[in-house]
């Protein structure tokens, strides 16, 4: 499913979709799979299968997965619509959550760089969260504060248990931070920004314009000033 049909089953909600953000895993990432794809091929050719077809067969075997990781991995994206935002994965059964601009804490959106170091400044650890969208790749994204993940997500889930994280913020709310890829972050605000203004959002249109880009130290005794909402 692509982004632009899953904002479609949410459009009465969030209004047409004004830009979508993809947080997809570089050449390294893709290089390491194929490396991986071609270790594991050499390796079944060392005892090959007794036709040409059995030989063949593992490696074509860990192509498909390795492309359906790929796949898998490659999902993520931030959607602007004109009243909200789409935050997670599109792929496969994967379904994004759908956070509303009235549901962000004005004053809270904020651009950020060095997202490699988000864990560590933190302290959430390398767990995937369900409202925090952040991959190994991930250098850039956006961090605000909003609704639950069980609000947002609009379906049940057989891992909220696991992927749910608690209200970290403090005012007692969600920590939500997803992933850009190589667009500038301070763009993707300005485009929150007109939106919420837009649709009659004000004061998070006008703190959101205002917001400067936050470069992650990696220090937790830097998280409050850089990350707005946590303590």
């Amino acid at each position: 499913m692509s982004a632009r049909s899953a904002a479609r089953r949410h459009q009465d909600e969030l209004g047409a979709v004004l830009a979508v953000h993809h947080d997809r895993p570089g050449p390294v990432v893709i290089g390491a799979v194929v490396l991986v794809w071609a270790i594991f091929s050499a390796l079944t050719l060392i005892a090959p299968g007794e036709t040409p077809v059995l030989a063949l067969a593992p490696s074509v075997l860990f192509a498909v997965l390795g492309i359906v990781l790929l796949v898998a991995i490659s999902g993520e994206r931030l959607v602007v619509c004109e009243r909200g935002l789409l935050v997670g994965s599109v792929a496969l059964w994967m379904r994004p959550s759908v956070v509303r601009y009235d549901q962000i804490v004005p004053g809270s959106i904020a651009p950020v760089t060095g997202a490699q170091r988000y864990s560590r400044e933190t302290g959430t650890g390398g767990m995937p969260q369900s409202t925090v969208r952040r991959s190994l790749w991930t250098r850039r994204g956006v961090h605000f504060v909003g609704p639950s993940a069980s609000e947002a997500r609009r379906k049940k889930s057989v891992l909220a248990a696991l992927q749910d994280p608690p209200p970290r913020s403090i005012d007692g709310r969600w920590v939500w931070f997803a992933g850009v890829g190589s667009t500038a972050p301070q763009q993707v605000t300005a485009q929150i920004a007109g939106a919420a203004e837009a649709a009659g959002a004000a004061d998070l249109a006008r703190a959101t314009a205002a917001a400067e880009v936050r470069e992650l130290s990696g220090d937790p005794a830097d998280a409050s000033r850089h990350l707005p909402g946590l303590p």
